[in-house]
């Protein structure tokens, strides 16, 4: 790898007189860091939110049915076996499935009776909690067939009860439309039977404060319903990446659901919890990770994600212009300058990102993406969200710097990525065009005026150009379209990606959807796939904010200053 643009620009950039270098300021906001780390997890802590809970019962009882036309082969079909609910009596081999009709997030409570005689021996039954059709028909193929993650996050359950009649309610939380219950041993004779089930929900969403989405398609309408039920779902004590699977705060995810919270629920006080959590668990070098765990106690887990850091400072700006809050953005203002050092050290000295493989490069789940393009224009979104961060807390001067750094990295991707014949931006090694490399010069504002709109328009029109498969991808390809003037597109890729999963029965909206393969998975099995998550709730944001109207300009910050007023 060539001498880094940390390294040059620590070397060449002259100050004023009384003015911090890069470096002087990067050791100075190390040290306001680590001072800092135990009070942000105060912070954390003291914005604990309130758990609203609401009591759910079965609608019905249903069974999964092949169904070649149905989202990964099968449908729910009613079961006309509705006294199951209310006390028939089961023998060792019964099993059922009820239905909730509609997907949330708590603990399971269900009810033994006793029928007549004495239930001699404890009941065993056997729970599989399922958030698509696919996890409750072949779950138990799942166990057996393993993926590339832990299969203890299928969720299943065995219970035995000693005593019949009884009321129990399990003490784990589950993230669930459809439960299937199995007797897997107990008295015979018909000795006990199942006297009901309730769901407790529970959300740190009020969903009393969401207004309806007013003008719009009924298309509009069901996008926005299902993208709010995800994002509610996920609101739990931080906002979730996935309440199924993994079940905690990862800062790309979180960026996405504060601007979609933003437009729906207004749970202000929830961003500033993630973000104190994420702050307090950095590094002692002040580097930040891309994963928290709240509990036991707050820890950071083991990603550092190269792109998810370039987002911190616009997360913050954004939570500044929206709640006001300067406090808190101030406050956590020395961790954005820490980070700095660690993204600059990314780039080479001629304004190049070319990968050191020190970080986890993500943009997306799609294996053959080569993430050259995409990760240069992260980066440079990062440096310039940076800059407006300073300015509107009055610190532009700590990273004016950067300004220099953003153009040496225009006349980097000029020279060594742009393709003039195609009108794309490719990657050095292998030439690969992607439809996100294109997106995240767009949104890094390496790309601008008509050369936005060509290059997107030109990935668009590309077959062998490499397309998103997560939801997380593709708003921000909605956005790049956006901020290129591109509206017809960006509307018509919200329905095209988003309008395809809910003509496909999508409760929330899915971790990854690929059309045409509906058992697409990151982890060698769709039963791991998060059915339910967070980063997919961009329609609510889209929709709700107005950005989609041709007349706006800035999608993130017009939207953000509307939501500002409207607060």
């Amino acid at each position: 790898m060539e001498e880094t643009l940390l390294n040059a620009w620590k070397e060449v950039t002259k100050t004023a007189p009384g003015e911090l270098s890069p470096e002087e300021a990067a050791k100075r906001s190390l040290a306001d860091v680590l001072v800092r780390r135990d009070g942000w997890l105060a912070k954390a802590e003291a914005a604990l939110p309130r758990l609203f809970i609401r009591e759910l019962k079965p609608r019905g009882i249903v069974r999964p049915t092949r169904d070649a036309s149905a989202y990964q082969g099968w449908t729910m079909v009613p079961d006309d076996r509705r006294d199951m609910l209310s006390g028939r009596p089961l023998e060792p081999g019964d099993a059922f499935a009820l239905d909730f009709g509609e997907h949330a997030v708590g603990s399971f409570a269900f009810s033994l009776v006793a029928t007549g005689a004495v239930a001699d021996a404890p009941v065993r039954l056997e729970f599989t909690f399922a958030e698509v059709p696919l996890e409750l028909a072949e779950g138990h193929v799942a166990d057996r067939t393993g993926g590339s993650l832990s299969m203890s996050w299928l969720q299943h359950e065995t219970v035995t009860i000693d005593e019949v009649p009884c009321e129990v309610r399990l003490p784990r939380r589950y993230s669930f439309r459809y439960v299937g219950v199995e007797v897997k041993a107990g008295p015979r004779g018909g000795r006990f039977g199942f006297g009901g089930a309730t769901l407790f929900a529970e959300t740190s969403a009020d969903t009393g404060k969401l207004a309806p989405l007013g003008a719009g398609t009924p298309l509009d309408s069901r996008m926005d319903e299902i993208a709010c039920r995800t994002l509610r779902d996920c609101m739990q004590t931080v906002f979730e990446d996935g309440p199924k699977r993994d079940r905690r705060l990862w800062l790309g995810d979180l960026r996405l659901e504060a601007l979609a919270n933003y437009a729906t629920y207004g749970n202000l006080g929830l961003v500033k919890r993630s973000l104190y959590l994420l702050a307090g668990t950095c590094d002692d070098d002040g580097a930040l990770f891309s994963d928290a765990y709240e509990r036991p106690v707050p820890h950071c887990g083991e990603s550092r994600i190269l792109d998810y850091t370039a987002l911190f400072a616009a997360t913050i700006r954004e939570y500044l212009e929206v709640s006001g809050d300067r406090d808190t953005a101030e406050d956590i203002w020395p961790l954005c300058v820490r980070q700095l050092d660690f993204l600059l050290a990314e780039i080479d000295n001629d304004g190049v990102f070319r990968d050191g493989g020190r970080w986890w490069c993500f943009i997306d789940w799609e294996k053959s993406l080569n993430r050259q393009t995409a990760e240069q224009g992260a980066l440079a979104h990062g440096f310039r969200e940076t800059i407006r961060l300073g300015e509107a807390l009055g610190r532009v001067k700590e990273v004016a710097f950067l300004a220099d750094v953003l153009r040496r990295m225009r006349d980097g991707a000029e020279r060594a990525l742009w393709n003039g014949d195609r009108g794309l931006y490719l990657c050095e090694r292998g030439g690969q065009a992607s439809w996100m490399g294109q997106a995240w010069m767009v949104l890094g504002g390496l790309a601008e005026g008509e050369r936005a709109k060509r290059c997107l328009e030109a990935a668009m029109a590309d077959a062998a150009a490499i397309r998103p498969v997560t939801p997380y991808a593709n708003h921000y390809f909605v956005e790049a379209l956006l901020a290129a003037g591109l509206h017809a597109e960006a509307k018509a890729h919200l329905e095209r990606y988003w309008g395809r999963m809910a003509a496909l029965g999508a409760d929330t909206f899915w971790e990854v959807f690929v059309d045409g393969d509906p058992l697409a998975s990151p982890y060698a099995s769709p039963h791991l796939n998060s059915y339910c998550h967070a980063w997919s709730c961009a329609p609510s944001f889209f929709l709700r904010g107005g950005f989609l109207d041709a007349t706006q300009t800035s999608p993130v910050q017009e939207g953000c200053r509307e939501l500002e007023k409207q607060r």
